[in-house]
C-alpha cells in the first residue's frame, strides 16, 4: 500500500510539473499578445515590422499549443524558451 501510495506520489508530481509548464508557456503568450497590443506598454514603442514578426510567433506558437496539448514537461520548456 505504501508502494503504490509512493507511486502514486511520483506521477502525481511528473503531471503537475507538466501542467505548470504548460500553463507558464500559455501565460507567457497571452501576457506577450497582451503587451504588443497595450499603447501603454509595448504597442507604440514597436515598429510595425517587429509587432508584426512578435505577432506571428506568438501565433506560432498558439498554434503549436493547441496541436501538441499533451506534449511532456520538457517540450513546454524548450517552446518557451525558442518563443
Amino acid at each position: 500500500m505504501i508502494a503504490d501510495s509512493e507511486k502514486y506520489a511520483d506521477e502525481d508530481k511528473a503531471i503537475k510539473e507538466k501542467i505548470d509548464a504548460k500553463n507558464q508557456f500559455e501565460n507567457y503568450v497571452y501576457q506577450m499578445k497582451n503587451s504588443v497590443e497595450d499603447k501603454d506598454k509595448l504597442a507604440e514603442k514597436l515598429s510595425d515590422e517587429d509587432k508584426s514578426t512578435i505577432k506571428d510567433a506568438l501565433t506560432d506558437a498558439q498554434d503549436w499549443l493547441n496541436a501538441n496539448s499533451d506534449a511532456e514537461k520538457d517540450d513546454f520548456e524548450d517552446k518557451l524558451k525558442e518563443l
